[in-house]
Order: C-alpha cells, then structure tokens, then sequence
C-alpha cells in the first residue's frame, strides 16, 4: 500500500514552518463559500477558472492543506514529465458535515506564497536540473522584482531603500550585485558582478521528513510552457498562460556586512488564481528559454531563471 503523506496546516504562516511568517501586502486569498460570496477586490467572476493536467487524490503522495486558504498544495507523479509534479485542488474536510461550509471555488491573489521552494546552499556550478540563479541583469529595474524581506513582499527596490536608510553605503549590498543608490532621484541601480561566482543554488537532498514539508514542495513544479518546436517569443506566449507560478528570493540581511543575502527561493501566485477543482491540477513554474535552449543544445539545463 502505497504511503501518504499529508500535512494540515491551520495557520499560512506555518506553511513555510522553521522560517519567518510572509505576510504579503496584498491582502490573502479568501474562500468563497455556498451563499457566501464575497471578495476584497474585483468580482473572482472576471478570473477565468485555472485548467491544468489532471490527476486523481490516490496517485498523490504527499502534501499539506491550508486550512484558512481552503487549499491542498500536493505532490504527485507528472503529467507532462517523467518524476513528479506539483499540483493544487480545493481542499475539501471530510469531517466537515456543514453543507453551507463547502468551498466551490478559491481566489488565490497574486503574490500569495504557497509553499517553499527547497532548502539549499550556493555554489559555482550548478548540480542538477532543479538549479536555480540569483541573478539581476542590468537592465533589471529594482522596482520591478518581487522579494520577501522583513516578512513582507515588496519589490526589491524597497528592500534596498529599508537597508539603505541605515547602512548608508552600497559596498557589499546586494549578494552577488553592485548597487547604485541615488537619493536626490530616488532612483536604485543594479548590475551584477561578473567576477562573482557564487550564485547558484543548489537544493539539498530531501529526506524523508522533509520531502514534502511545506518548505520543499515547490521543487517538484514542472515548466508547462515547453514546447521543443516553439519560438522563443512562443514559449513566452505558452508560459503567460500555463504557468500560474513564481519563484521569489527570500532575503535577510547579512550579520557581518549589513547587505542583502538570499535564502531560498518561496513559490507564490504569478497572477490571481481562481480553482473551482477538487480533483488536483498540476501547475507550472516559468523556467525560462534559455533553461531549455541548453537542453535542446548542450543535453544539459541550465539553472532556472525568469
């Protein structure tokens, strides 16, 4: 007999367990319930209902439910690639007797964090398929890029602008990055460091305790978007559609510089997300072209990046 393992999480900020609670700024999603509609934002009837590849809740392995989101986050064999995949479907109590108390659909909001990606380290090289970068290109704008800092999602121009007003200097700021700060404009610049290596992260090795805790499920999402005879530009195209996920850097600040280090990668709502599903739908992570143009010509990935 085939083991499950499953995890009810009762409160979001456990979903990450051992880490800080991420409290977006946006307000959580809410759940609506049989005669009880009602949402914070526009009407949940603008979001189209999401539709992935099916599977069924007996060829799950493993996952947690959050209870306040009324969501399963779930693991389970792929539907589009050999190993696993990361799935999602309303999460449904069956001790709860309440006929009024059934969800019929959730709102997920976009930047909602639905579980982290893994635990890891940084290294030259990448190990693997599942590798994923930090890096900003210079072109990046600050005010663009979504981080969680201070247990809150912010762009990371405001993470810089928070550490800034007490560090004062730019020197070792940004993990891996110069960083120009120009107070008169309020304008914040950042270039990557050529010479720095380091970037990479690895995810460790899961064990059985924690392969699929709440901290490691995001490693099993698959890219959705793929499509070996597509273009660039389609691929991007496909990825819009199909993957409703994203990964964001969770940064601390480092004891001995003051700069911003990350940690790990947290997955969250690339867009609001509407699922009317009990039966789980697999879900896509964005890995970018050029992950896939060094598979199709080198058999090799490259590390995940947008």
């Amino acid at each position: 007999m085939k083991e499950f393992i499953f995890v009810y999480v009762f409160t979001f900020a456990l979903l990450l367990l051992d880490v800080d609670a991420f409290t977006p700024k946006q307000h959580l999603s809410i759940p609506l319930k049989r005669g009880y509609v009602k949402a914070l934002y526009s009407s949940h009837e603008d979001i189209e209902a999401y539709v992935g590849p099916i599977s069924s809740l007996g060829d799950m392995e493993g996952g947690i439910a959050v209870g306040e989101l009324s969501l399963s986050v779930l693991v389970g064999p792929s539907q589009v690639a050999s190993g696993r995949g990361l799935y999602l479907s309303i999460y449904e109590d069956i001790d709860d007797e309440d006929e009024e108390s059934v969800v019929e659909e959730i709102i997920i909001p976009q930047g909602t964090p639905l579980c982290g990606y893994a635990r890891g380290f940084f290294s030259d090289d990448q190990d693997g398929d599942k590798s994923v970068g930090f890096l900003f290109g210079e072109n990046t704008s600050a005010d663009t890029v979504a981080v969680f800092f201070n247990q809150q999602l912010m762009t990371l121009g405001d993470a810089i602008w928070d550490v800034y007003s007490e560090k004062q200097d730019t020197e070792n700021f940004l993990f891996g990055h110069f960083v120009e700060v120009d107070s008169e404009n309020g304008e914040v610049t950042i270039r990557p460091d050529t010479e720095f290596q380091s970037r990479i992260f690895i995810p460790d090795d899961p064990t059985d305790e924690t392969k699929f805790a709440a901290t490691s499920l995001g490693v099993f999402a698959n890219d959705l978007a793929f499509d070996p005879s597509s273009s660039e530009e389609e691929y991007f195209d496909n990825s819009e559609r199909n993957n409703i996920l994203q990964l964001v850097w969770r940064l601390a600040r480092d004891e001995k510089t003051g700069g911003l280090v990350p940690t790990w990668p947290v997955v969250i709502a690339r867009k609001d997300v509407r699922l009317v599903n009990t039966v789980p739908m697999e879900v896509g992570l964005q890995y970018g072209y050029g992950y896939w143009e060094a598979v199709q010509k080198e058999g090799t990935s490259k590390y995940i990046s947008d």
